[in-house]
């Protein structure tokens, strides 16, 4: 992180940059898909849908993963590959994830 850079810039900066590979993987699995995203408090979300009679999925993933490192995109992409986001989202019975800092990828909202 470039020490002028602020948390919120890293935020804003490695979300950008993840956006682009997951919106390319989930073509690749959904053919067509719409996708959204909006930056919450505590982390940033990914709305995935692949039809109009399709459910919703989310990416979550948390602001502090977001910012861990410095060169968190890559790291955060293969983590998300580790974790099957995608065949998890689209087998279930998950239809949302979260990923923290550390790599877990975890069910969201925890039961």
């Amino acid at each position: 992180m470039d020490p002028q850079e602020s948390k919120q810039d890293k935020v804003t900066r490695v979300a950008r940059q993840v956006s682009g590979a997951l919106r390319k993987q989930a073509r690749r699995k959904w053919d067509t898909v719409k996708t959204a995203e909006r930056n919450e408090r505590g982390r940033h979300v990914w709305r995935f849908q692949s039809g109009p009679d399709q459910p919703e999925r989310f990416l979550h993933v948390t602001h502090d993963a977001l910012a861990d490192g410095d060169d968190a995109a890559p790291v955060l992409l293969e983590q998300l590959k580790t974790g099957r986001w995608l065949d998890r989202l689209q087998e279930g019975p998950e239809t949302s994830l979260l990923l923290s800092r550390g790599g877990r990828l975890e069910a969201w909202p925890k039961h």
